[in-house]
């Protein structure tokens, strides 16, 4: 059964799915910047990486200097950071360093590189919600990435007393990665670092976030937030980074605007004035989705033949409507009707095995049939020429 269903378009396994989603960035920065998505123990990880042709003089607030060839941001569940933390906290006490250092290694050897070659943080902010801002006044070019979460570990930072304990989960955090084509000095990188600090709280005290700890006054941070500065090698030389430059001015300002939005995407919290976020992203898996529980809604009417109808162009080509019914027939009755669906995640992607590249959104469904619990339906939609959202591919685990 499984077999002809996937032979329908696509067999997904999303416990071994690994796909990069590039992220848009000016080509005078020299670097490929994606975003890799995969699950560990049915939980997300996403990992941001930035990849360079050759070696920067990279600055991060967890490893110091670094001559890098790519800079790393890991992502992972809330879940998924306290599960590796308790499973590697045997291990010289700290599990969460431990479960990063273990991706940076994973990632290293994906990129072929040694793992000192990378300078990494981690969030446990989902990566979806990455905010990029750049800036351009020549000869300056500045890029800034930012995730971010402060609900649950903001802090005022010179009021508040601490509890974290080395090798803890990250429970927020605000982390952010400078790209520039500018030849930084060192001092240079360290005074972006101050920049970059001042630009993240002014974005905090603008959006009125609170310490999580003292609720009567306003966050400065997180108590594990983390920066990357990573130097350019085309552009011009810089010394000073201070907000009295152009290139400061550049870095606070991408800081504050990356910073707002990655906060009002994870959190919502807003400028006055401002409407909540609906991201490309959410829009598109939105429309997505609701392609896909309509087209559901046929099959668990038995309306087979509409299903194919309806189905993209590419799904009607691999398999004749006469086909499908039998197929679909042999794998749906057994199962007896729906009880329940339940939407677990989806993720979107511009290339699958065995069909043309386009714009695709995976889609899983945590399903109960009357002869089954525990199903997992997983859906895949495509964007049509026409600009509707119809489905490739289906197979139930």
């Amino acid at each position: 059964m499984r077999k002809l269903i996937a032979v329908v378009v696509t067999l997904v396994m999303l416990p071994a799915l690994l796909l990069a989603a590039d992220i848009q960035i000016p080509e005078n920065l020299r670097a490929r910047a994606y975003v890799l998505k995969a699950e560990r123990d049915g939980l997300w990880e996403k990992s941001l990486v930035v990849q360079f042709t050759e070696k920067r003089r990279t600055l991060g607030t967890l490893d110091g200097f670094v001559d890098a060839y790519a800079v790393l941001n890991h992502s992972a569940h809330p879940l998924l950071w306290q599960k590796v933390s308790e499973n590697f906290m045997s291990q010289d006490g700290r599990g969460g360093k431990l479960y990063t250092e273990f991706m940076q290694q994973k990632v290293a050897d994906d990129l072929k590189l040694k793992k000192s070659d990378i300078n990494k943080m981690a969030t446990a902010a989902n990566m979806d919600n990455l905010a990029v801002v750049t800036k351009e006044f020549k000869p300056f070019t500045v890029a800034v990435l930012a995730t971010g979460g402060a609900r649950t570990n903001a802090i005022r930072t010179g009021v508040d007393e601490s509890s974290h304990i080395e090798g803890e989960e990250p429970k927020g955090t605000i982390n952010i990665v400078l790209l520039t084509n500018a030849l930084l000095t060192d001092g240079a990188m360290a005074r972006a670092i101050i920049t970059m600090t001042e630009a993240k709280t002014a974005a905090l005290e603008d959006l009125k976030v609170p310490s999580s700890y003292t609720k009567s006054v306003q966050a400065t941070g997180t108590g594990t937030d983390s920066i990357i500065v990573v130097s350019g090698v085309t552009g011009p030389k810089a010394t000073y980074t201070g907000g009295h430059s152009k290139i400061g001015e550049m870095i606070g300002k991408a800081t504050y605007e990356a910073v707002v939005e990655a906060l009002g995407k994870q959190n919502g919290f807003l400028l006055p004035g401002a409407k909540p976020y609906v991201t490309e992203n959410s829009r598109r898996e939105k429309l997505a989705k609701d392609s896909a529980i309509k087209w559901l809604k046929m099959v668990d009417d038995s309306r087979f033949a509409d299903s194919w109808k309806y189905a993209s162009k590419i799904f009607r080509q691999s398999v004749q409507q006469e086909q499908w019914i039998t197929m679909i027939n042999s794998a749906r009755n057994p199962l007896g009707k729906q009880v329940s669906r339940q939407f677990y995640r989806s993720l979107y992607t511009k290339k699958l095995p065995g069909v043309p590249d386009g714009e695709y959104v995976i889609i899983e469904f945590n399903t109960v049939f009357e002869n089954k619990t525990g199903a997992i339906e997983t859906v895949t939609s495509k964007l049509e020429d026409d600009g509707i959202w119809k489905i490739s591919g289906y197979f139930i685990k």
